[in-house]
Order: C-alpha cells, then sequence, then structure tokens
C-alpha cells in the first residue's frame, strides 16, 4: 500500500473477504420504497423492516429484464405467507405459508440465486388471481 495519506484508514484496495453476492437490476418494493440492488445483508436487514412499514407489510422482489416475482407478506412477528410467480401477472402463482423469519431471507435468497431446491420443497397452494 502507498504511503499516501489518502489512502490511509478503511479505504484500500481490498475487498472484504468473503466478497459479497450482489444481485443488480432487480425491482424490489418493500415499504413503499424502490430498489435495484440487494446483498443477502441487505435482504436480512428489509425483512426485519417489513413489520415497521404500517399499511405495507409486503416485500417483492423481480428481475427487471425477467417475468415473475416472489413476494413475502408478514402476517405477524413470525408468520409470513410467501406468493411466487414464474410470469407477470395476471398469470396464476403458488403461496405458501411460512413461519420463521431465517427461512423467509433464505428463500427470497434461494429465488435470487436461482436455486428453486428449497422453494419446491414447500407446501404450495396454487393461487389464480383471475
Amino acid at each position: 500500500m502507498s504511503s499516501d495519506p489518502r489512502f490511509a484508514g478503511p479505504w484500500d484496495d481490498r475487498l472484504p473477504d468473503p466478497v459479497p453476492v450482489i444481485h443488480r437490476n432487480l425491482d424490489v418494493s418493500v415499504g413503499g420504497l424502490e430498489l435495484t440492488t440487494l446483498t443477502r445483508e441487505h435482504l436480512e436487514y428489509w425483512v426485519r423492516c417489513i413489520e415497521l412499514q404500517r399499511g405495507n407489510t409486503f416485500m417483492v422482489v423481480a428481475r427487471a429484464d425477467e417475468p415473475g416475482f416472489i413476494q413475502a407478506y408478514r402476517n405477524s412477528a413470525t408468520d409470513f405467507d410467501l406468493e411466487w410467480c414464474d410470469a407477470p401477472p395476471p398469470a396464476p402463482s403458488r403461496q405458501a405459508v411460512v413461519n420463521d423469519e431465517a427461512q423467509i431471507v433464505a428463500l427470497l435468497w434461494a429465488w435470487l440465486e436461482g436455486d428453486y431446491t428449497e422453494l419446491d420443497a414447500l407446501d404450495w397452494e396454487s393461487v389464480d388471481r383471475n
């Protein structure tokens, strides 16, 4: 590292270890806020914030360039409805109940990662919006 004083302190050319995975070009809505980028840490934070948003207890996550979405609706401190749709509305979607905030984070992150193993293992009910 250079002895240049501009580079003193926490600002250097090293990334944290491990380097966080960043999902970009998203359409995320939570508590009336719109986001386009998430890390796992950000996702955990925003899921915790869902309950703080009066009248808006949803978090919707979609990719700007792909059809479909996944969303979590907080019913109580530990009870969520999770909805997953592979195509844009009004296509039918599936809904499951999840009773663990950490599991909601894991499921939303798995969807972002394209790993549907845990999602497929849930007991889904069909939701027809027509």
